[in-house]
């Protein structure tokens, strides 16, 4: 037999069986609203969850990441009566959207469905693809093929069971009756290592000084012993960094909540499409803002890679909680780029 599922209605019969889930809400109408000079989309949300509730549905909102999920649920209880309850799984969220309260969770869903017993809403339906954007990862080999072509023959490369070696290039080799893609590395003594390109997951870029490097023996011991003590002192560093995010998650900072009504316009401002990092890096920095969580984040990323928006935002959601915000720079160009940036997105804020 043949089975086929499909999001659109049909009549019941011996052949058809409707399980009752439906497409959930479209706030396409609420943010067109928004952007006209209407209740703002949270609001709207917030409004709309509540509803929910009162209908006996189970209110579930999805988000992509944590950092999301708590920006998100802080927005809609700003602009609503009740904060979202957290949960960490589905079935948490299940029991605890059973008292009718709004349940915020992650879940990797673009978009949401209802049902007579619940109804569950992405941050995707709530904010639109302007918003919100998943880029899918590229694979490691892919990532590293794009590298190949700033790769010339006598480079350095690390693979990871076999350590250091020089790149040579690439070589076709024959496999039965047709030819196959190979790296070509060079180890200590010459010996030679041909990698698939299909394995290129196992091949990183060195990334230091070349220089006085020495190439690893096929088949050594060393690069496993020099593995073994690099993991052993990652270990002990990782101990000391959890100890210091244990004690920093003991102490209460100041809350710096996000008003919706002015973090939306200025988010608008922004004249590019986020990157899936810059939105997640966004979210921490707001997450442990509007938690009152201590922070001492870094931001690492290319020029032109967007770190500036990421520091923009989190200065606007401080200074209009009324905290005063100083940025630093390394040189005078750059901190009178900076100075221009900041008034030019700052304009028309009560900001000074």
């Amino acid at each position: 037999p043949v089975h086929r599922t499909t999001i659109f209605a049909e009549p019941e019969s011996k052949q058809v069986v409707d399980f009752g889930f439906s497409s959930s809400h479209d706030f396409t109408p609420e943010r067109a609203a928004a952007t006209s000079g209407g209740s703002n989309i949270y609001e709207s949300a917030a409004k709309y969850i509540a509803a929910l509730g009162t209908r006996g549905k189970k209110p579930i909102v999805a988000a992509y990441t944590t950092g999301s999920r708590s920006r998100l649920a802080s927005l809609l209880a700003e602009a609503g009566k009740a904060a979202p309850l957290m949960a960490e799984s589905w079935q948490e969220a299940l029991g605890l959207a059973a008292t009718g309260k709004p349940v915020a969770v992650v879940l990797p869903l673009d978009h949401g469905f209802s049902s007579d017993e619940l109804e569950l809403l992405t941050e995707q339906d709530i904010l639109g693809d302007r918003l919100v954007r998943r880029k899918k990862k590229r694979k490691d080999a892919d990532a590293f093929l794009a590298e190949l072509s700033a790769l010339t023959p006598g480079d350095l490369v690390v693979h990871m069971d076999h350590g250091i070696g020089r790149y040579l290039g690439l070589e076709a080799i024959g496999v039965g009756d047709s030819p196959h893609d190979c790296v070509q590395l060079e180890y200590s003594g010459g010996d030679k290592l041909y990698i698939p390109v299909e394995n290129l997951d196992v091949l990183s870029r060195y990334g230091s000084d070349s220089d006085g490097v020495s190439l690893d023996k096929l088949g050594g011991e060393a690069w496993q012993r020099r593995k073994a003590r690099m993991r052993e002192r990652i270990l002990e560093m990782a101990g000391q960094l959890m100890a210091t995010a244990a004690h920093r998650a003991l102490r209460q900072g100041e809350i710096l909540p996000v008003d919706p009504t002015s973090y939306g316009p200025f988010v608008d401002r922004f004249p590019w499409d986020e990157t899936e990092d810059q939105e997640r890096a966004i979210g921490d920095v707001l997450s442990d803002m509007v938690e009152g969580k201590p922070m001492d984040r870094l931001v690492c990323g290319d020029v032109g890679f967007g770190k500036t928006e990421v520091a923009l935002r989190a200065a606007f959601v401080a200074a209009m909680a009324g905290v005063q915000v100083a940025v630093i720079a390394p040189t005078t160009l750059l901190a009178r780029q900076h100075f221009t940036n900041f008034v030019e997105r700052f304009k028309g804020f009560p900001l000074e």
